[in-house]
């Protein structure tokens, strides 16, 4: 799974990386973060007209079929999207078809077994840039609450060079990936949904990141630096 990330980017960086149309100015509350953790309230991207629009939504996929006195207490994790299982299962399905979006990262975190009662923490970044994480989003409606928009980072089998710390990993999108993933028909982007073969680069780093009330450049850095 992947179940934290790192958003270490300007407004600017995310202009010229994805290349935007809309919005002009960044949206209150758009922070970089080098700790996201489910339910924070993150920047996606999506399709608008002939360009892409950035907006935010939460970390953990509200369906829009979703009763609302289930809202405030859903019983099950949405954070990832297994890349097995997305076309046929209620959540995703027709996020999948019609709803494909990207999610700027700079990285994620995962833990790597050490013993029956410890793991370590490493960062994962991949070299090329820029690159997204393949998402799925949802917008649900209901019950005269305000919209909620939130989303699912879709997971696949890790890559070789990654096995070794953890069975799963995000999918990960290259600048030439982003339109096709994004407005190509669901088939096409099925074929998307692979272990990514570019060169990552990681390192250990401090199992501070464990605790999800820490958010601080440190996070990131390389534990022998520390």
């Amino acid at each position: 799974m992947c179940g934290r990330y790192t958003y270490a980017l300007t407004w600017k960086q995310i202009v010229e990386l994805y290349r935007l149309t809309v919005p002009e100015e960044p949206p209150d509350g758009l922070i970089e973060s080098y700790n996201v953790a489910p339910t924070h309230t993150m920047p996606i991207i999506r399709p608008a007209g002939n360009g892409r629009e950035m907006i935010l939504a939460g970390w953990g996929l509200v369906p829009f079929w979703l009763k609302p006195d289930q809202l405030d207490k859903r019983p099950y994790s949405t954070i990832n999207a297994r890349a097995e299982t997305i076309r046929t299962a209620p959540t995703y399905r027709d996020p999948f078809r019609k709803r494909r979006c990207l999610v700027p990262a700079t990285g994620w975190y995962e833990w790597q077994k050490v013993d029956a009662k410890s793991r370590k923490p490493f960062h994962f970044a991949p070299v090329a840039r820029p690159f997204a994480l393949a998402g799925v989003y949802d917008v649900w409606r209901g019950d005269g609450r305000p919209a909620v928009t939130s989303f699912a980072i879709v997971t696949t089998e890790a890559a070789p060079g990654t096995a070794a710390y953890h069975d799963r990993m995000p999918v990960v999108l290259e600048e030439s990936q982003f339109e096709d993933w994004m407005r190509l028909p669901p088939e096409a982007a099925a074929d998307m949904m692979k272990p990514y073969p570019g060169a990552i680069d990681l390192w250990a780093v401090t199992k501070d990141v464990g605790n999800v009330r820490n958010n601080r450049p440190d996070l990131m850095a390389r534990a022998e630096l520390l």
